[in-house]
């Protein structure tokens, strides 16, 4: 199949125990994970993928979960060194993994990086203890700074945070200290997001004791996003900064509605194919992803898109960029007339939500931002 994907998802499915605000496709490890045998399910279904996208020079890796760092650094090589042996891989290719501060204890983040990892994402969540246990963490604030020494001196390219805020309990003292943390430590990146409350989480049937109000929550992201960008980082997505020239690649092929290739239990790929948008899915269980013949997983959950769904989708991502998106870049991403979407992109103009640049150009305001869901749900329904 001629698909020029450039960007690779690999999903590592287990946890030492499943944080009570997740809803990610994560299982806590146990006698009946078979870490072995994934690995080779895996690696099976790198070659399946390697024939439907034939054509495909990646540009970007990234290995998620669950915690990739369960697995050893030569698992990881051998599903990289798979990958290097059935797709073309770029010489400069990003590839990230994800990494908790409490999984560290058996393994060297050097070895990782010899084995090709080269942009490490590590879950710190809070700098606070107190915060990290009503999460359900099980790391520590001096795990964090004991991971991230070491990666530092793994010599990785870039690093990146990821911390949350909106938390049980937090006020604004304690969310403006964990960003305080965070930049002290110069990571490249640093992902900041709110907690929020998912359906089929356990926080979800058992709300946490004071949750800070909206209002709290948005004097949080003000207050710590202006440290942020004072600090010298540049806010490119609605949750991500970075220092200068170290964007997550493999992030912003999903927000620009890229094409992307998924492997291992629960993964969801997409990509254009003639006319048509495509989406696939990966069997969840991951019992049942090492149990199903490889062979059958080109047309497992394989759906074309409505141009309904394409809108939405392409909106639901492209809106999240500080730097929006042209309308040429609508049109040639997912093959539909901007004409179809023109009244609803000018009423959020109208409401002060997007603002129109030179060449057709289109930018979400601070307050669209603000209003990201709002902005996002006026396509839902096309």
């Amino acid at each position: 199949m001629h698909v020029l994907a450039s960007s690779l998802y690999i999903h590592l499915p287990w946890c030492l125990s499943k944080c009570p605000y997740c809803d990610f496709n994560s299982h806590k490890l146990n006698n009946r994970s078979n870490k072995n045998k994934y690995v080779q399910s895996l690696m099976n279904d790198i070659r399946a993928e390697a024939e439907r996208f034939s054509n495909a020079k990646l540009r970007t890796i990234f290995i998620g979960g669950g915690t990739p760092s369960l697995f050893s650094p030569n698992d990881i090589g051998r599903i990289l060194q798979c990958v290097k042996d059935n797709f073309l891989v770029d010489e400069d290719c990003e590839i990230t993994m994800e990494v908790n501060p409490g999984s560290m204890e058996h393994y060297r983040l050097t070895d990782y990086n010899e084995v090709g990892i080269n942009r490490l994402s590590i879950g710190v969540q809070s700098f606070d203890n107190r915060s990290l246990r009503l999460l359900g963490r099980l790391h520590s604030t001096e795990d964090v700074y004991s991971v991230y020494e070491k990666a530092v001196l793994a010599n990785f390219n870039s690093i990146n945070i990821d911390l949350m805020y909106g938390l049980p309990q937090q006020n604004i003292k304690m969310a403006v200290n964990d960003i305080k943390a965070a930049v002290g430590l110069q990571a490249q990146h640093i992902s900041y997001y709110q907690l929020t409350i998912e359906p089929n989480t356990q926080f979800h049937k058992k709300k946490p004791k004071n949750m800070p109000t909206s209002d709290d929550a948005f004097a949080i992201q003000e207050k710590c996003f202006v440290f942020l960008l004072n600090a010298g980082y540049t806010r490119y997505e609605i949750s991500a900064f970075t220092m200068s020239g170290y964007e997550c690649q493999h992030n912003l092929n999903y927000w620009r509605y890229g094409d992307y290739i998924a492997v291992g239990a629960g993964a969801h790929g997409k990509y254009r194919y003639g006319e048509k948008i495509k989406r696939y899915q990966k069997p969840v269980n991951p019992i049942s992803y090492m149990e199903t013949n490889y062979k059958n997983f080109k047309e497992y959950k394989l759906i074309t898109l409505e141009n309904s769904d394409v809108i939405f989708e392409y909106m639901l991502n492209n809106l999240r960029l500080i730097s929006g998106f042209t309308e040429k870049h609508f049109e040639e991403s997912t093959g539909i007339s901007f004409k179809y979407v023109e009244e609803k992109i000018y009423k959020l103009n109208e409401l002060g939500l997007i603002a129109r640049l030179p060449n057709s150009h289109w930018q979400p305001t601070a307050l669209g931002l603000r209003f990201l869901n709002d902005m996002q749900a006026e396509f839902l329904v096309m």
